[in-house]
């Protein structure tokens, strides 16, 4: 019994490790090129903090859109330098971007879509128009 026990013990720590590095090892080195306000307020409610990141990795584009939670107070945007290297991830519909301070700042991965003939983008909800888009 004693013997499972230390190998489970053993296991363990392995386990965590691997995912650790293989959570590392998803990083790609990007650009981020844009950082615009998408910030908004509605009548009778607060207002919402979001900002949309475009990112560029090769030939590739992805746009993300960081949405502020205002009852946690972590806003890292001005940890958002335009025009700057970068390390991210893409895990599901969500971007990590890593910061200088090595934490995440999680935004919602947007689809380009066409509006009316217009480029557009679609964060989950809300849709984006305009030069910010493009």
């Amino acid at each position: 019994m004693k013997q499972k026990l230390g190998y489970a013990l053993l296991c363990v720590p392995l386990v965590c490790l691997t995912l650790w590095a293989q959570k590392e090892s998803e990083y790609r080195a990007g650009r981020l090129l844009k950082v615009s306000n998408q910030s908004y307020v509605m009548p009778d409610s607060a207002g919402k903090t979001a900002y949309l990141l475009h990112i560029q990795d090769g030939s590739n584009d992805y746009f993300a859109l960081y949405s502020v939670n205002p009852l946690f107070g972590h806003d890292r945007s001005n940890q958002l330098k335009p025009d700057s290297d970068i390390q991210y991830r893409i895990s599901g519909k969500n971007l990590f971007l890593k910061t200088q301070d090595i934490k995440e700042i999680k935004g919602r991965l947007c689809e380009k879509v066409k509006l009316g003939g217009s480029p557009g983008l679609k964060c989950g909800d809300l849709v984006i128009l305009g030069k910010d888009a493009e």
